[in-house]
C-alpha cells in the first residue's frame, strides 16, 4: 500500500533510487529529455499530459507540423516516405533534395521550401524516429498497471517490436548519421539516457535491497540487449537466420527476465 501511494504521488520518488535523486538535483536533469523531468511531477499532471491509447497521435510531428494545412501536410508525408524509401535502399548519400523531390512527385522548390538545406531534412527525419518511439512508450505506460516489472517488460517488448516493425537498414543509417552529426548524437544520447534511467528507478522499485550500483549495472545490461537486437533480430541477421523473428523476440525477452529476477 505504501509502495502504491508512492507511485501516485511521485513516480519519481519511487522509481529513482537516492544516489540518482542526488544527481538529479545536482543538474544532470537538465540535459534529459522532458518526458523524464516530468517524472518530477504528481502522477494526475504527469498521466494528464501523456497521450491516452483513444487519441489521435501524430507520430511525424517533427515534419507535419511544419504545414499549416492539408495539402501541405500531404507533401512533407510524400517527403517523409520518400526519405525513407530512399535511406533504406540506397543510403544517406543517395537521399538529395532532387532525388527525394522526384522520388516524392513535388517539386525541389517544395523540399526546399520546408527543409532549405539536406542536413535540416535528415535531422527531422532521423529525430522524428525517436519521436515516434518515445510517444509509443508514453502511451503504454500510461495503459498498463503500475507494477515496474511489468511496466519494464511491457518497455522492453515495445522496443523489440520496433525492431521487428522497422527496416534495420533504417537503424544503420541513422547510427551512421549520428556519428557525423553532433545536433542528432546529442539528441538520441539524451533518448538513450532518459531510458537508462527509467529503467534505473523500475530495478530500484523491482528490488529495494539492491543498491545504486547493481540497479545502474543491470539497466545497462537491459539497454544493451534491447540496442544488440538491431543486430540479433533484423532481417540483416548473422545468427539463427532459420528461427522466427518472433521466436528470437521471447528468446531476448526471456533474457531480460533473467537480468531483473
Amino acid at each position: 500500500m505504501l509502495a502504491q501511494a508512492a507511485f501516485i504521488n511521485n513516480v519519481f520518488t519511487l522509481y529513482v533510487p537516492n544516489p540518482w535523486r542526488c544527481a538529479w538535483s545536482a543538474g544532470i536533469h537538465d540535459s534529459l529529455p522532458l518526458d523524464v523531468m516530468r517524472a518530477r511531477m504528481p502522477m494526475s499532471q504527469l498521466m494528464q499530459r501523456r497521450p491516452m491509447p483513444n487519441q489521435t497521435l501524430d507520430v511525424e510531428n517533427s515534419f507535419l507540423r511544419r504545414a499549416r494545412y492539408p495539402k501541405g501536410r500531404r507533401t512533407l508525408q510524400a517527403i517523409m516516405n520518400a526519405t525513407y524509401e530512399i535511406v533504406i535502399s540506397e543510403g544517406i548519400g543517395a537521399a538529395s533534395q532532387e532525388a527525394i523531390a522526384k522520388r516524392a512527385k513535388v517539386t525541389q522548390s517544395a523540399v526546399r521550401h520546408y527543409f532549405p538545406t539536406k542536413e535540416e531534412l535528415l535531422f527531422a527525419f532521423f529525430s522524428t524516429g525517436i519521436e515516434r518511439l518515445q510517444h509509443l512508450l508514453n502511451i503504454r505506460m500510461a495503459a498498463t498497471s503500475s507494477d515496474p516489472r511489468t511496466l519494464l517488460i511491457d518497455s522492453v517488448a515495445l522496443h523489440y517490436q520496433q525492431i521487428l516493425d522497422v527496416e534495420d537498414v533504417y537503424y544503420f543509417e541513422a547510427a551512421a548519421y549520428g556519428a557525423r552529426s553532433p545536433q542528432f548524437r546529442a539528441l538520441r544520447d539524451r533518448w538513450y539516457q532518459s531510458v537508462n534511467l527509467y529503467y534505473t528507478g523500475l530495478i530500484g522499485a523491482i528490488h529495494p535491497d539492491w543498491d545504486a550500483n547493481r540497479c545502474t549495472a543491470t539497466a545497462f545490461q537491459v539497454l544493451t540487449l534491447i540496442l544488440g537486437g538491431w543486430i540479433t533480430l533484423g532481417n540483416s541477421r548473422g545468427v539463427h537466420k532459420r528461427r522466427s523473428r518472433t521466436t528470437l523476440k521471447a528468446m531476448l525477452l526471456d533474457g531480460v527476465e533473467r537480468l531483473i529476477a
